[in-house]
């Protein structure tokens, strides 16, 4: 469907979606893109905010989008910082989209608390709220189930974030929780425990988290949670923009085959123009949903290339200055 021009955005994608097939009576229930999308609209119809963080690096070098099969080690480099994951005790590399929520909320209630040792309360159901997850599935592919599986996963892994340039090398690695406490029934998600369960970060981990937290709005990263692509291009815009904006900075132009080699499966195949092409309409389509809860979000395609300009980002506190005068990446 060709766009109407003379609507808003957040009108032309309302539209376009609602001209969808109908959905059945048990789907109404279900999530779909047109629910989706309304949600979307509605963020950008409500002036607060829901204030969250992630560490920099995690902006820069995205977590492993699909199951990673038996790999016990991941690597992701962005210029010139670097990403490593190596899996911890009997559990493989996290992946997906539950990690990259839990890491929202574990960056945020770092930044909020200024403490290492973490509550995640007495109750599943409660925490998984704070996820945007509501489940009454216990089967082996439900958000609970899933879950269970990330948090060991995750939660276990050993990161190691780098930084090298020519004649400066700077490292940091521990494990992102160093012990953890977890008192949950999976299969009675709302039972309360007597005991609070709990996480303590990895003092590295930790302390890169409070050097550079990345403002976001929570509530996007909830309604974006069904796309990894989709979480790790707002976490990344996010950043993009809050540096553009905030330093006054000229826009960026980046190759379609760079942005692959950042956010695609398979960094290798970054010359394949068949997965080039398949990747930028995926990319495209949910730069689309961000637009309509981040009006402000100045995204240009020039031939071959996605230009991002300096724009308010979707949340934009003050930090102090030490935290936006860090070295930025040509991407």
């Amino acid at each position: 469907m060709k766009p109407i021009r003379s609507l808003p955005l957040r009108a032309q994608a309302l539209l376009e979606f609602s001209q969808e097939e109908v959905p059945s009576a048990q789907g109404k229930s279900h999530f779909t893109r047109f629910k989706q999308i309304g949600a979307l609209s509605d963020i950008a119809d409500d002036p607060n905010t829901d204030i969250g963080f992630m560490a920099r690096l995690l902006t820069l070098c995205s977590l492993p989008r699909t199951n990673p099969g038996n790999r016990l080690q991941y690597k992701r480099q962005n210029g010139p910082y670097k990403l490593i994951l190596i899996s911890g005790g009997d559990n493989k590399l996290p992946y997906g989209n539950l990690p990259r929520l839990l890491l929202a909320w574990v960056c945020t209630e770092a930044v909020r608390t200024h403490q290492r040792d973490l509550t995640l309360g007495k109750s599943l159901a409660a925490f998984m709220r704070e996820l945007g997850i509501s489940s009454d599935s216990g089967g082996s592919r439900s958000d609970r189930t899933r879950l269970k599986n990330q948090v060991d996963r995750l939660f276990h892994c050993q990161i190691e974030l780098i930084y090298e340039v020519l004649g400066h090398k700077r490292s940091a690695a521990s494990r992102v929780a160093d012990s953890t406490d977890l008192w949950w029934n999976y299969r009675k998600p709302n039972q309360q425990t007597l005991w609070e369960s709990s996480i303590r970060l990895g003092e590295a981990f930790y302390n890169e988290i409070i050097a550079n937290p990345i403002p976001l709005d929570m509530r996007i990263l909830k309604e974006m949670r069904r796309s990894s692509l989709g979480l790790d291009l707002y976490m990344w815009l996010s950043y993009k923009t809050f540096s553009l904006y905030s330093l006054s900075k000229k826009p960026e132009r980046l190759g379609w085959d760079q942005i692959y080699r950042q956010f695609g499966m398979d960094p290798e195949k970054a010359t394949d123009k068949y997965v080039i092409r398949d990747f930028r309409k995926d990319v495209l389509r949910e730069i689309g949903k961000l637009k309509v809860c981040w009006p402000t979000l100045d995204i240009a395609m020039p031939k071959g290339c996605l230009e991002i300009r300096p724009c308010p980002p979707s949340v934009n506190p003050k930090p102090p200055q030490d935290q936006i005068d860090s070295p930025v990446d040509n991407l």
